[in-house]
Parts: C-alpha cells; sequence; structure tokens
C-alpha cells in the first residue's frame, strides 16, 4: 500500500498520531510493510484496506515505545533511582484493538477454537 493514502487516512481519521508523527519516512514505510505482512498473515481472507493498514501501523509504531518493550519481555516492575513503574501481567497484543474491533479473531485463533471446539464434541456411548 502506498505510504501517501496511509499517512492521508491517518491525517483525516486519527487523533492519536503521536508514534507516526515521529517517525521518520523511512520508518513510516517499514511499518506499513510490516503491517501488511502480518495483516494478510493473521486475516489471509480480508482485502487490506487503507484503514485497516493505518490502525496496525500505527500499532506497529507504537510498539518500538521501551515501555512496551519491557511489558512485551514480561518485565513486571523498572526501578531507576527510587522512582518505579510497574506494567501490568500479560503481553501487549500483536493485533491492533482497532483492527480487532473491525476484523474480530485472527485465522489462527479461529482454527484454535473450532479444535477445540472439535476435542470436545462426543458421540454416541453412554454415561456409566
Amino acid at each position: 500500500m502506498d505510504r501517501q493514502e496511509v499517512a492521508d487516512w491517518i491525517a483525516a481519521n486519527m487523533l492519536d498520531t503521536e508514534a507516526w508523527d515521529r517517525g521518520t519516512e523511512q520508518r513510516q514505510t517499514v511499518a506499513i510493510k510490516q503491517a501488511e505482512r502480518n495483516l494478510a498473515r493473521w486475516y489471509p481472507d480480508v482485502v487490506l484496506t487503507a484503514e485497516i493498514v493505518a490502525y496496525q501501523t500505527v500499532w506497529e509504531l507504537q510498539g518500538i515505545d521501551p515501555a512496551l518493550k519491557y511489558q512485551k519481555h514480561n518485565v513486571k516492575t523498572v526501578s531507576d533511582n527510587g522512582e518505579s513503574i510497574s506494567y501490568k501481567d500479560g503481553e501487549r497484543s500483536l493485533v491492533a484493538p482497532d483492527v480487532r474491533a473491525l476484523l474480530g479473531s485472527t485465522a489462527d485463533e479461529l482454527a484454535e477454537e473450532e479444535a477445540a471446539e472439535a476435542a470436545q464434541l462426543q458421540y454416541g456411548g453412554a454415561l456409566v
């Protein structure tokens, strides 16, 4: 997808654009490619629009934030000169929340759910 198309969509539709604005043109282009690659893997049957790519691109750029890197590596607390920051348990989702709201579960998540449901099915028999 064209960087300018994504940039135009972000400028016209998003309030929190700090991660995008901080990025260089080269970093923005790489983030778009990364977002498209990830989205194509997670949602193989979906046509990628500027909206979906923009949400994921900004999410990818926000992931560069040092605090989010700590959380990704399951660091619980960081202390410096008596100042302490505690992070919530759990890892940051790879899929942008707005993308998940629009598209739902990823293909892998759906396959896991189907496998779990299939494992629960019982055919015939009687309880003893």
